[in-house]
């Protein structure tokens, strides 16, 4: 574990594997943490360097109150990698680490070997959506982070998994009481505000994956990804929006077979 500080910002990370030549970075859902990789950085740092990181306010990392963008979350990325002296990676990003990872991707294209959503989309909020985030915005204004937790957690997985993983449910409830209620609003905000970015997947020329759960209420499969070009690569996880959890042997597999087909 370790800390770099960033304009005044703590953000935290995990690293494992680090004599390994191929570097792989996990981003987190929103209200989640590195925690939510807990089932995948073992496995995956007995092949490759593994980090993952707390978004601002998510986590251990710290919030300085300011409103940001997705931009902004993908410099912090970028900080990161210059910070720890690493070239280029393999980047996967779950639902809201999906959305920076794209950014990461526009912005920075030349410090990625591949990269990748996980139960995550290259879509806009459509008008619906806009509006359900200003109804979280306004939830954890006045119940507060705790209550808006206890209502979306459940949703993320797949109906069977929760009625016999109900402890695990419970536990991915209290990362998510841990983040900084403010940054969970600015982050709603963020995430409403962010465009679309389709053609950064058909203008980018290294590997694409998109993997997809089959049990997501989250994200629709026909609203995740529009590209049809020959370097994407989807599969589908048998799992809800939290397949990283739900099934982390399936999508410690699928990640490894992606990352070794792109760096062969």
């Amino acid at each position: 574990m370790g800390t770099i500080t960033i304009d005044n910002r703590e953000l935290n990370f995990v690293e494992q594997g680090r004599g390994n030549q191929q570097t792989v970075v996990l981003l987190h859902g929103f209200c989640g943490s590195t925690e939510y990789w807990k089932k995948m950085m073992e496995p995956l740092s007995s092949k490759y360097h593994v980090i993952a990181m707390d978004l601002r306010g998510h986590g251990k990392s710290s919030f300085d109150g300011e409103a940001f963008e997705m931009e902004d979350l993908a410099r912090d990325v970028q900080v990161l990698l210059d910070t720890l002296e690493i070239d280029t990676v393999h980047l996967f990003g779950h639902s809201l680490g999906g959305y920076v990872t794209l950014a990461f991707a526009e912005n920075y294209p030349n410090r990625l070997k591949s990269y990748g959503l996980i139960h995550s989309t290259a879509y806009p909020d459509t008008d619906e959506g806009k509006a359900g985030r200003l109804k979280a915005i306004e939830k954890i204004q006045d119940l507060g982070i705790h209550a808006f937790i206890d209502g979306l957690i459940p949703n993320l997985f797949a109906a069977d998994y929760k009625l016999v993983n109900k402890e695990e449910v419970l536990e991915v409830k209290e990362i998510g009481y841990k983040t900084d209620p403010l940054a969970a609003m600015e982050t709603l905000a963020a995430m409403r505000k962010r465009p679309d970015r389709n053609a950064v997947i058909d203008q980018q020329s290294f590997r694409f994956l998109l993997v997809q759960g089959k049990f997501d209420k989250v994200v629709p499969a026909d609203r995740a990804v529009r590209s049809s070009a020959p370097y994407v690569t989807v599969k589908v996880l048998d799992a809800g929006h939290m397949g990283m959890l739900e099934n982390p042997e399936e999508l410690h597999s699928l990640l490894t077979d992606f990352i070794d087909s792109s760096t062969s």
